[in-house]
């Protein structure tokens, strides 16, 4: 078992790597499909992501808060006198509240009695019902020189292009990070 220190180095690290657009294992039983924007999130996996107990999962579960993040990263040679160097430009970004529903399951071998709360099995992402999305301009020739290298960009060349997204969930302001792709 991992101690809470390096999970919490783990998570830093997804969350790192998840805004660089690069891939990490999924949680166990963590499905999402980013197209449909929709999936399942299990109790184990959101427990795990923040370091709770069943019982405090099980308080703040009606309170969680899921998104999809996605954004484009655009790599620029730009050159503003001497020599170029790599700019990286957030072409596209935003992000899609999702809907989840909390799902309980009854405890094995016992029935339910009146008023009391089954044990919580995940949460189910039904899709999309708010989002937000921006864009921004990229290097261009004549734009003040984002370094001090010299007044203006003379030269600004496309090297490469990053499409990622990430599924995530935030309890107050703490977010942690679910699944990654490209």
């Amino acid at each position: 078992m991992l101690s809470r220190r390096i999970l919490q180095l783990v998570v830093a690290g997804a969350a790192l790597v998840a805004g660089l657009g690069h891939a990490v294992p999924a949680a166990a039983s963590v499905r999402y499909d980013p197209a449909a924007k929709s999936g399942f999130a299990g109790a184990a996996d959101v427990r795990t992501a923040f370091g709770w107990s069943d019982a405090t999962l099980a308080a703040r579960a009606g309170g969680l808060v899921f998104n999809h993040d996605f954004w484009t990263a655009d790599k620029y040679s730009v050159q503003c006198g001497k020599g170029p160097f790599l700019v990286e430009h957030q072409r596209d970004f935003g992000r899609f509240e999702l809907t989840a529903v909390v799902v309980r399951e009854p405890r094995r071998g016992t029935p339910i009695r009146c008023g009391e709360r089954p044990g919580l099995l995940g949460f189910r992402i039904i899709g999309p019902y708010a989002g937000i999305s921006g864009t921004s301009v990229a290097p261009a020739v004549g734009q003040p020189c984002p370094e001090p290298r010299g007044p203006r960009i003379t030269r600004a060349d496309l090297v490469s292009t990053t499409t990622g997204w990430s599924f995530t969930v935030s309890s107050g302001e703490v977010s942690r990070t679910l699944r990654t792709g490209r």
